[in-house]
């Protein structure tokens, strides 16, 4: 199977790339600030979805049936007593709001082609949130309002969007993780170990085909409580 147009916000991340090395579409725009320049064909690498590059990103997306993942994520972990308001600031302004100005760019797009797939890429701690991560919670927990609420207003457009509630998945981030924690974490789940990338693009593939699928919060976590 293959998509028609994939188009990746914040392909620079870990799961992205290894999502890119897998998938099959016709032609992948990737938006991103640091992404070294992979060996595929039909793949368009920009910095950003700004005024210099929105027309070309536009161009490439019109005609087309697009599926959008939103990846990008900001967030630094800290105690509430102890996060600043300029801390709290930036993780909702890079995490939340970039993210709606995109959505809102891009849903205009789809609605002049009759047909779009928006998946934003959540998290399950995320959605119950834990100690230190207020300001990760608060913006995962937006971000799954947000798909919501496209998907209210733009279904009769053809438009469907969902929300990937991730678990815990091998990368560099989860290694940095103490050996206890990484353990506590783990056994939350009922797999007992991280997630493969093959349950991520196998769920793409499904939001893609399935257009009845919508609004909803798709759990690829191992079964975390």
């Amino acid at each position: 199977m293959a998509l028609d147009n994939l188009i990746i916000f914040g392909a620079g991340s870990f799961l992205a790339k290894k999502i890119l090395k897998k998938i099959n579409a016709r032609k992948i725009i990737c938006i991103s600030k640091s992404l070294e320049k992979f060996k595929k064909k039909n793949l368009y690498i920009f910095k950003d979805y700004g005024r210099n590059n929105k027309k070309k990103i536009d161009k490439l997306m019109s005609g087309k049936k697009n599926t959008v993942l939103f990846m990008g994520n900001y967030t630094k972990d800290n105690l509430i007593h102890n996060k600043s308001k300029s801390e709290i600031t930036k993780e909702i302004n890079l995490s939340v709001i970039d993210c709606f100005e995109n959505a809102k760019n891009i849903s205009k797009i789809m609605i002049k082609e009759n047909f779009g797939t928006i998946i934003f890429f959540g998290s399950s701690r995320g959605l119950k949130s834990d100690v230190g991560i207020s300001g990760y919670s608060i913006s995962k927990n937006a971000i799954n309002g947000l798909s919501k609420s496209i998907s209210r207003e733009m279904a009769r457009f053809n438009i469907t969007s969902n929300y990937l509630s991730l678990g815990f998945f091998e990368s560099p981030l989860f290694d940095k993780i103490d050996t206890k924690t990484k353990i506590k974490l783990i056994d939350k789940t009922d797999k007992k170990n991280p997630g493969d990338i093959n349950s991520v693009i196998n769920s793409i593939y499904f939001l893609y085909k399935s257009r009845y699928v919508t609004g909803s919060i798709i759990k690829i976590d191992g079964g975390y409580a």
